[in-house]
């Protein structure tokens, strides 16, 4: 195993990813009902994305490769694919899957009757509505992960001494929603007001909102780190990471994986659903300088949140600019005029944008929009107790992809982590 992995992936860190897949296949195992050593041929395997034909992967030997995932996808209209912007990961959120070898003819079949293919003329389908032909699909999915026939599997970085655990995702169709949730924030909100010189040039030394909290359910309870960090002029990438167990130094650790970036829009629907904006960058002018109305709006809402609310720490260090101590006012006054009114964002060199690759006015429309997002925090914590859990737990299942109410359409899959 370890030699075809080393053959896909090359540069693979060995200590934090083939071991940590060791204990997840161990996990895994169990789940299946398995003991150590146990062979079975019944299974195909596929990498979710090879495409139209079989698994792009190597590695897997030639009649035990499938590529029955991507023939769903595949299988999707247009219309349907644009629900999820054409990405097949905001669909599901699968790295790898399982399927019986002797199910593969019958689940292409169920896949078609659930999208109609076949079944109706386009006109009638148009009368039932494509979005149901999304939901069948998932519904159908779902009885056969729970089957075990076919096993979708989002792989996360292994956290040492943390347990493994399989968790099957989205196996409702219809979810109960988020209502009557508890939340906490952990410890202050913190998003520091301190710009620096660098190769002078005006950047802010730090350039992400970040806490940690957690909500509850009755019985059963989330805890994360929440990190949003700049990814474009318009909004962030925003990217939960679980606090999971670690049984040597009994606590709660970081875990090594994220959990993936909330969609921009999905972030976008939350301000709007929390605050009093119509839009997440209200006041916040993205191709010229901030009005002085817009100066005086941030220069009031940055002072009121600084001082923290509802038991909630806000942390926003000492304001400073080029080594000289600011109030909050003179901050936002000279930041402003910093500002050059030409906001960009150089192309990213990986998955997520690199801060230091954009300007300070990109930078400074950023750090405007993550006290929005305290603003955010604010008005839940401020409305009902049920209002912040309801918030931080729609933040957590966004960004992993995990529906929580009714008419939402992301698929089922199992994460191993």
């Amino acid at each position: 195993m370890a030699k075809s992995m080393l053959t896909e992936y090359p540069n693979m860190d060995y200590n934090k990813w083939y071991l940590g897949i060791l204990r997840g296949s161990a996990a895994l195992n169990k789940h299946l009902g398995y003991k150590e050593g146990h062979k079975d041929s019944c299974w195909l395997y596929g990498h979710f994305g090879s495409g139209a034909g079989l698994s792009s992967v190597s590695e897997i030997p030639n009649g035990e490769d499938t590529s029955i995932m991507d023939f769903t996808w595949n299988s999707f209209s247009q219309e349907m694919k644009d629900v999820f912007d054409r990405k097949k990961d905001s669909w599901n959120t699968a790295d790898v899957y399982m399927v019986k070898k002797n199910d593969v003819s019958e689940i292409e079949k169920g896949i078609k009757k659930a999208l109609c293919i076949g079944h109706r003329h386009d006109s009638e389908l148009e009368k039932i509505g494509w979005c149901l032909g999304i939901s069948e699909v998932n519904t159908y999915m779902s009885e056969l992960i729970q089957q075990k026939k076919l096993l979708p599997l989002s792989l996360k970085q292994a956290t040492p001494n943390a347990v493994v655990k399989i968790t099957p995702n989205n196996l409702k169709k219809d979810p109960d929603g988020v209502e009557g949730l508890t939340g906490e924030i952990e410890g202050a909100l913190s998003d520091k007001l301190k710009v620096i010189r660098v190769d002078g040039e005006p950047r802010f030394k730090g350039n992400s909102l970040r806490f940690t909290c957690k909500f509850e359910q009755g019985n059963i309870g989330f805890r994360y780190i929440y990190e949003s960090k700049i990814s474009s002029n318009e909004s962030h990438a925003t990217e939960p990471r679980d606090k999971v167990w670690d049984t040597q130094k009994e606590k709660y650790v970081q875990a090594s994986a994220r959990n993936g970036a909330i969609p921009a829009p999905k972030m976008a629907e939350l301000v709007k659903k929390f605050t009093k904006v119509s839009d997440i960058n209200e006041d916040i002018p993205m191709n010229k300088k901030l009005s002085k109305p817009q100066v005086d709006y941030w220069i009031k809402k940055i002072e009121f949140l600084s001082k923290g609310f509802n038991g909630i720490k806000v942390n926003i260090g000492i304001p400073e600019i080029d080594g000289q101590t600011k109030t909050i006012s003179e901050f936002i006054k000279e930041a402003a005029i910093i500002d050059g009114a030409q906001p960009h964002a150089r192309k990213a060199k990986t998955k997520y944008e690199d801060a230091k690759l954009a300007n300070f006015d990109c930078l400074f429309r950023s750090k405007l929009r993550s006290f929005r997002y305290i603003d955010m925090i604010y008005e839940a914590s401020n409305q009902n107790p049920s209002q912040l859990g309801e918030l931080l737990a729609m933040i957590y299942f966004y960004s992993a992809k995990i529906n929580f109410k009714k008419g939402q359409l992301s698929g089922p899959f199992i994460k191993v982590q």
